[in-house]
């Protein structure tokens, strides 16, 4: 299960508002400090994420949560999302070429068929996401709740000068 924190930003019948920070995989490699990719990654601000997450009672906002996504959800969502187009721009190719010889046209006809096929097939993958967002095996689930913000329970004294 992949886990991540999140603060609850709101309420509702039977579910909470999260927001959590996006995580990338640069954060974990060895060498983030000399890759080019690393280094763009900790220049650029995270993507903030607002999720939707089943709960039985209401949380208080501000809180602290845990929230966990199911590995095999991920999988799903990457197939779709990545495998999906690219098997139809590959069919598309295919009828390209099948069309390029009963025609005896030239590559050309190949690529449009395959661009078409292509954007046929992000449509389709963006039907298939939609549909799986809601889903309730694939949403992320409350592991547990750790408390309230750290921002909220520390004082900061803002005096600028000593008071004697």
């Amino acid at each position: 299960m992949i886990k991540a924190l999140a603060e609850v930003t709101g309420n509702g019948e039977g579910f909470v508002f999260v927001r959590c920070q996006q995580k990338t995989s640069c954060g974990s490699c060895a060498s983030k400090s000399s890759c080019g990719t690393g280094i763009v990654n900790n220049a650029l601000p995270g993507k903030v994420l607002d999720i939707r997450v089943p709960s039985d009672k209401p949380l208080a906002v501000g809180s602290i949560i845990e929230i966990g996504l199911e590995e095999q959800t991920v999988l799903k969502s990457a197939a779709v999302v990545y495998v999906l187009p690219l098997v139809f721009a590959m069919i598309g190719a295919f009828f390209g070429q099948f069309l390029a010889n009963l025609l005896a046209a030239g590559e050309g006809v190949i690529i449009l068929s395959s661009l078409a096929f292509g954007g046929v097939g992000l449509l389709v993958a963006r039907s298939v996401s939609r549909k799986m967002e809601r889903d309730a095996g694939m949403t992320p689930t409350l592991l547990r709740v750790l408390g309230t913000s750290l921002t909220d329970i520390a004082v900061i004294n803002a005096a600028t000068e000593d008071s004697d």
